[in-house]
């Protein structure tokens, strides 16, 4: 996505920025036998290039890949020594983070009750990867699809899955609101999949009344235009 390639972008930026100056520095000190300073900025120079073209620093949610196929999934933050990957003909590709796992989706589903009334059930997810090589592989395949599009594609999947549920309003008893979400997640989980994705965390609402309103976010009127 447009912020991981902007990161890397900056990243890549203040190397060459800091690394061709010492270059230069070490040759000039060298040729003018200036050994003290050509000590220091050779050490310099050293510690550049370690720090940003040998060692790696691996971000979290990250995928291992040879030949387009994903070998194993890196959960968390690590170091590594580039030269690990690249003897083995691997390469990182970082799953994008910002906008599927930094925020829950919000999604929202109606239903008539028997007094010609609406029931209004909102629900909070909060999505995680799923953690099997399969479902690594979906989500890269995902990811190279769908590029900075990604998010909305998840969103327009869950309105699709949440528009085929069919629910009744649940009373106001916890455990009656556990049983009522227990099928449904399942339901929205199964879209998901397509994704390399599932539901990690669900909170929902309920409100009921002879009709509804809400405002919609241009986002939300985009994926149900696309949907519908």
């Amino acid at each position: 996505m447009w912020i991981q390639r902007l990161i890397w972008f900056l990243d890549r930026m203040i190397f060459y920025m800091l690394i061709l100056p010492l270059a230069v520095a070490v040759v000039y000190t060298l040729a003018n036998d200036l050994w003290i300073a050509a000590l220091i900025f050779s050490v310099l120079f050293y510690l550049v290039l370690y720090h940003g073209l040998i060692r790696i620093r691996i971000r979290p949610n990250s995928v291992v890949l040879r030949n387009d196929k994903v070998v194993f999934f890196i959960p968390g933050r690590e170091v590594r020594n580039r030269f690990d990957f690249v003897s083995r003909k691997q390469k990182i590709v970082e799953l994008p983070s910002y906008a599927i796992l930094d925020r829950p989706f919000k999604i929202e589903m109606f239903s008539a009750d028997a007094n010609g009334g609406v029931n209004a059930c909102r629900l909070s997810l909060k999505l995680g990867y799923l953690m099997e090589l399969t479902g690594w592989q979906r989500a890269y395949d995902s990811y190279i699809r769908h590029q900075d599009r990604l998010p909305l594609e998840v969103k327009r999947q869950l309105f699709k899955s949440a528009s085929q549920v069919v629910w009744l309003a649940p009373a106001p008893e916890a455990e009656n609101i556990n049983e009522f979400l227990a099928p449904i997640v399942p339901e929205l989980n199964q879209g998901l999949e397509n994704f390399g994705l599932k539901i990690e965390e669900t909170t929902c609402t309920f409100s009921a009344g002879p009709r509804l309103a809400r405002i919609l976010a241009e986002e939300q009127e985009i994926v149900e235009r696309v949907v519908a």
